[in-house]
């Protein structure tokens, strides 16, 4: 893998739309590897991204590419390539003129063009669609297509905006998965903007998670997802439960886990972030332990992870949702309005701010 391509953000602040701006925002991103920029809407990641590709109005910081600032280098100067939703195919080229429209200007000579045209089609699943047109294909196809373009080009950044979000989630994956073997190959860095949380933690070898404009998290996707720094990291990085400090301090007993004594003390500004996994049921009332809460089963929820119950706990705003251990329970032992108890290994929890 290259030792270039590494790109370094310092204190960058500035916006793209009055909507979105961004405020003093620190990022380093190394050769090969993935960045993930996730938020709600309007928390800044296009705006970044348009600020790091040279659009927008950079107002402050430095973005810095192999150790070259490029405050005053034109967007079309940079060796990146930016990819939004929108796929901007041109209408009357069929698919490999779209692909090699890029290509242009580079003065390639024709093989050269050719295979880069065939070979950033395959990785996309299109090779078989060389002749038609943005109009005969799908809205899945065209991000596709668009993508095969910005990859023709071999730029040393690539920044998908939403790119792929037309796709479904194998389509996805198998797209993905290539784009990882061309990044061990040439060392291609990337950033990605995404509210897919899915995405999100599947793709990045970092992720950094964005609110209002600035950069709230910063890790390992494993790492977020384990001990998240704040209730919005922990909604964004998967399915969670929050447990206000106030309500545990009515509803729990005294425990010797650090974490819950402090949103105890914390009341209703602190919650204790517990995943599905790790909360556990019971048909009868525990004995021995005092980290519990009593509730009733609102429901079951089915999906590709397992089976799921939601629990009415007295005073708390949101259900809790619990993983069903199928080796103890199943669907018939949890009925609708069925009293239940949860407990949790304190290990497991977390303390973060509301």
């Amino acid at each position: 893998m290259t030792s270039a391509n590494s790109l370094e953000l310092q204190r960058v602040t500035g916006q793209d739309s009055p909507a979105a701006p961004v405020a003093g925002i620190d990022l380093s991103i190394e050769a090969g590897q993935t960045l993930v920029l996730l938020g709600s809407a309007r928390a800044g990641k296009s705006s970044l991204l348009r600020l790091i590709a040279g659009f927008g109005i950079l107002e402050g910081g430095h973005i810095v590419f192999n150790g070259h600032d490029l405050r005053e280098l034109a967007a079309h100067k940079r060796p990146f390539t930016l990819l939004t939703e929108q796929d901007a195919l041109f209408p009357h080229m069929t698919v490999a003129k779209n692909v090699a429209y890029g290509l242009k200007s580079r003065k390639l000579r024709r093989p050269e063009r050719d295979h880069r045209v065939a070979s950033s089609l395959e990785i996309v699943g299109l090779q078989n669609q060389v002749t038609v047109h943005p109009h005969d294909l799908n809205p899945a196809e065209r991000q596709l297509a668009a993508l095969a373009r910005a990859l023709a080009v071999q730029p040393l950044v690539l920044l998908l905006d939403e790119a792929l979000n037309q796709l479904d989630p194998l389509h996805a994956g198998r797209v993905l998965g290539d784009l990882r073997t061309l990044q061990r190959q040439v060392g291609l860095t990337m950033l990605m903007a995404t509210t897919d949380s899915g995405l999100a933690m599947g793709m990045a070898d970092k992720l950094a998670i964005l609110h209002d404009g600035r950069l709230i998290d910063l890790d390992r996707p494993d790492t977020l997802y384990r001990t998240p720094g704040s209730a919005l990291t922990a909604r964004l990085t998967g399915p969670v439960n929050l447990m206000p400090g106030d309500i545990l301090r009515d509803h729990v007993g005294q425990s010797a886990s650090k974490a819950l004594a402090q949103v105890r003390e914390a009341g209703a500004q602190w919650a204790l972030a517990l995943r599905p996994d790790h909360l556990e049921i019971h048909l009868t009332q525990p004995t021995g332990l005092d980290a519990r809460l009593e509730g009733h089963v609102e429901r079951l929820a089915y999906s590709p992870a397992g089976l799921s119950v939601l629990i009415r706990i007295p005073g708390l705003s949101e259900t809790l949702m619990a993983r069903v251990d199928s080796g103890r329970l199943d669907a018939d032992d949890l009925p609708e309005g069925r009293r239940v108890w949860c407990t949790w290994d304190d290990k497991a929890a977390h303390a973060v701010p509301l």
